[in-house]
């Protein structure tokens, strides 16, 4: 997966917009003041500048003027909103100032110069929770509201940006990096063992196994540039994380590999296996897996938002990756937690929106194996088996899904 697959379509107060550039500014205010006979001025940190984002929304075709007089009705309203930025992902913004350029000479065209800034105010907190997010228009006829699946997309993707920056490793010594490369090396032998025996989509595991081994193969290297390490770590998650348009995956088979992917992300944050190592390594190990285990867990949750066929392997997808979260949480720094905290909820309004029907039930009160109950559902076995939590194959008993 590449940055543009990556990109999301450009939408303000749910309104979607075409773009092709766009310009962010930020800084500091820093008062610097120089004094008689002193070759060093002395420099007054006034706190950061607020961040500014310009975009170029664009409009064409025969119908073009409705979608423009559509895109100023909202530009002109007062108060923050969300902006679904291609580049930088989701921005609570307001509008400061606009700018339209069209001409006789490209009729049907139009180009809207708008300048954001931060949105700031009370309502922020609720808008970050799902909330605050309701942009219907409902006196504008082409108004609409945001997707959730767009919307949980998006939050997937801030939890692993966010993740990713957190990780700050400490500086060690030449003996302690090479025990902690050796310790972190083991345990992604571990997780190309797991993606080995997890009977996953054959293209699928095949770029995750390469990208796993070209980190390993890279491990010092990377370990130098703890970003570096970061986002390989990033671009392997995300080549976990299926997407709901793959056709390498059966809908019956998809709770199966959700599940998988968050046992494994429970696994890797727990850590352990560290007590050998140093204080300063032993810090880093925890903060090595608290990162793998977040974007094993974003993986996870990428692969679980699709479209579903039947309510109970919907349900069951989504049980997986709400237990890897409600592990991590916990544990994790305070702005990994916000962010997984809104994906969590972002996850749970877009897959509980799908209407689907209800899963045929079946109370067993003789145990038999789970391969009979299957044919009897007319369901795939390995999907019946991670629906249900099945424990021992052989032995299921109770009430059943299909």
């Amino acid at each position: 997966m590449s940055y543009a697959d990556r990109m999301a379509r450009a939408s303000f107060r749910g309104v979607e917009f075409l773009t092709d550039s766009h310009e962010t500014s930020g800084g500091r205010r820093l008062a610097v003041h120089e004094f008689p006979g002193a070759e060093a001025p002395a420099v007054e940190d006034l706190g950061g500048k607020a961040p500014g984002y310009k975009l170029a929304a664009y409009f064409i075709g025969p119908d073009y003027d409705l979608e423009r007089n559509l895109f100023l009705d909202l530009l002109a309203q007062p108060g923050p909103a969300w902006l679904i930025h291609p580049w930088l992902g989701q921005l609570w913004v307001r509008v400061q100032s606009w700018s339209i350029h069209e001409s006789n000479k490209e009729g049907g065209y139009c180009t809207i110069q708008v300048d954001f800034v931060p949105g700031g105010g009370a309502d922020y907190d609720l808008a970050r929770t799902g909330q605050a997010r309701d942009y219907t228009i409902s006196r504008h006829p082409l108004s609409a509201t945001p997707d959730k699946v767009d919307v949980a997309a998006a939050s997937i993707r801030q939890t692993a940006d966010v993740a990713v920056a957190q990780y700050t490793p400490r500086p060690l010594s030449a003996t302690a990096m090479t025990a902690f490369v050796a310790k972190v090396q083991g345990k992604l032998e571990g997780l190309r063992t797991v993606l080995a025996l997890a009977t996953l989509p054959l293209t699928w595991a095949s770029q995750a196994q390469n990208l796993l081994a070209g980190i390993k193969g890279d491990l010092a290297a990377l370990m130098a540039l703890p970003g570096q390490y970061a986002a390989a770590l990033r671009g392997l998650a995300d080549a976990l994380g299926l997407d709901a348009e793959s056709d390498d995956l059966a809908a019956s088979d998809r709770p199966r590999v959700v599940a998988r992917l968050a046992t494994e992300a429970i696994t890797a944050a727990r850590g352990g296996g560290i007590d050998s190592l140093d204080a300063d390594a032993r810090a880093n190990a925890v903060a090595e897996a608290a990162l793998r285990g977040m974007l094993l867990a974003t993986a996870a949750a990428g692969t679980a938002l699709a479209s579903y066929q039947a309510e109970g392997e919907r349900d069951a997808a989504l049980a997986s990756v709400l237990a890897a979260i409600d592990a991590i949480l916990p544990g994790a720094p305070d702005p990994v937690f916000q962010a997984g905290a809104t994906m969590r909820a972002d996850l749970i309004a877009a897959l509980m929106a799908q209407d689907l029907a209800p899963a045929s039930t079946r109370t067993v009160v003789a145990a038999l194996p789970a391969t009979v109950l299957a044919h009897r559902l007319g369901v795939d076995e390995d999907g019946f088996i991670a629906r249900n939590g099945v424990r021992h194959p052989l032995f299921v008993r109770g009430v059943v899904y299909g």
